[in-house]
C-alpha cells in the first residue's frame, strides 16, 4: 500500500502535463537495499517521493532525472547494478553487496489513465496487476497472477515484471480499548486496512480512534461472519475481558489466517486453551494463536505494546 503515495505524485504532475521518471526494482538478489516491488518517482524542481534502495545509488539516479526530465524523448533505461566496489560490472555506490534490477522510465499525460486507473484500484481496496515491460507501464485490473511479484527476463530488450497492487492487507482488531487505539494507529501508519470490532456502543476510545478505516459496533459472537479468510488477513484479539477474548476466539480460529494473536496473561492464556480444549478445539488450531501476543521487548505503555505486535506481524508477513 504504501505505493499509493508514489501514484497520487504522479497524478498529480501527469495532470498538470509536466513529466515524471519512475523508477521501480524489477528483481534484487542478496544483500540489497532495494527490493523487488521498490519504487521512486522525481519530477522538476528535484521534486521526489518512494525509495529504491537509497545512499549513493539514489542520489546520483535523482541528478540523472533531472536530465531525463528535459529529454525530449521517451526514456527507457533497464539496468543491473552491483552492490560492491570489488565488481567489474557496473556498480551502483554502495557496498553491501547483492544487485539489484531497476527499470528508469518516463511518464507523460498518455500514461495518466493507467495511473487513474491504478489509484482507483486502491482506493476501492481491489486488486489488479501492474505490468511494467521495456514499453513502459499497463495495468490490467482484472489481471490475476500467481505471486506478488512475477519477473520473466529473457533478454534487456525482452522482459517482463508483474506485480498484484491495490487492495491493503486487512488487519482486525478485537476491541475497541486503549491497546486497541494505539495498535490501530501503528498498523495504519504500516499501511494496513484497519478494521476494529467492540460490543460496547458509547467508548471514549472508539469515538477518538480515527485511524481505524472501519469502526464495527456488535457482540463477539457474530465476529466471524466479518474477517475473511486468507494470508492478507490478521487479527489481533485485545477485548476487555477473557470471556469477550474467548468467544471472538470460538468464532475466528477456524479460519485459514496469516495471523491470530492473543494478549493477556500466563494464568488468563492457560485458562482459555483449557477451556477451548475441552470443548473440541484441536490443539492444531490452539496452535495457530500467537500468545501472549507481540514480541518480547518488556512493553510498559499502550504504545510499546501495539509496537511489539506490529514487529511480530511484520515477521510473519515478511516471513511468507
Amino acid at each position: 500500500m504504501r505505493d499509493l503515495s508514489v501514484w497520487k505524485f504522479i497524478q498529480s504532475y501527469l495532470k498538470k502535463n509536466e513529466p515524471v521518471i519512475l523508477t521501480a526494482v524489477l528483481d534484487s538478489k542478496g544483500s540489497s537495499p532495494g527490493r523487488a516491488g521498490f519504487k521512486m518517482a522525481a519530477a522538476k524542481r528535484q521534486k521526489s517521493i518512494g525509495t529504491i534502495g537509497g545512499g549513493e545509488m539514489e542520489f546520483k539516479l535523482l541528478k540523472n532525472c533531472e536530465q531525463y526530465l528535459t529529454a525530449k524523448k521517451k526514456i527507457r533505461i533497464y539496468e543491473k547494478l552491483y552492490h560492491s566496489k570489488k565488481t567489474s560490472k557496473k556498480q551502483s555506490g554502495l557496498i553491501c553487496a547483492g544487485n539489484q534490477t531497476n527499470f528508469i522510465c518516463s511518464l507523460n499525460a498518455s500514461d495518466l489513465e493507467v495511473v487513474n486507473n491504478i489509484i482507483k484500484t486502491f482506493k476501492s481496496n481491489k486488486k489488479g496487476v501492474l505490468v511494467i515491460t521495456p514499453k513502459g507501464i499497463s495495468f490490467d485490473s482484472d489481471g490475476a497472477v500467481n505471486s506478488q511479484i512475477n519477473f520473466k527476463y529473457e533478454s534487456e530488450k525482452q522482459w517482463r515484471y508483474e506485480e498484484i497492487i491495490g487492495a491493503k492487507d486487512i488487519f482486525y482488531i478485537c476491541g475497541g480499548g486503549h491497546v486497541g487505539l494505539a495498535l490501530s494507529r501503528q498498523m495504519s501508519i504500516l499501511g494496513f486496512y484497519v478494521i476494529v470490532f467492540d460490543n460496547r456502543k458509547d467508548v471514549r476510545t472508539i469515538r477518538e480512534n480515527t485511524f481505524a478505516d472501519k469502526k464495527i459496533i456488535m457482540d463477539y459472537n457474530q465476529i466471524g461472519n466479518y474477517i475473511e479468510e486468507g494470508s492478507g488477513s490478521y487479527v489481533a484479539v485485545v477485548t476487555t475481558s477473557y470471556p469477550t477474548d474467548k468467544l471472538a476466539l470460538k468464532q475466528i480460529l477456524p479460519k485459514k489466517l496469516g495471523y491470530l494473536g492473543l494478549m493477556g496473561s500466563p494464568a488468563k492464556l492457560q485458562k482459555i486453551f483449557s477451556e477451548l480444549k475441552a470443548e473440541g478445539m484441536s490443539l492444531e488450531l490452539l496452535k495457530k494463536i500467537h500468545a501472549p501476543i507481540g514480541v518480547g521487548i518488556n512493553s510498559q505503555t499502550v504504545e510499546e505494546i501495539a509496537v511489539s505486535i506490529a514487529a511480530e506481524v511484520i515477521s510473519v508477513k515478511n516471513s511468507g
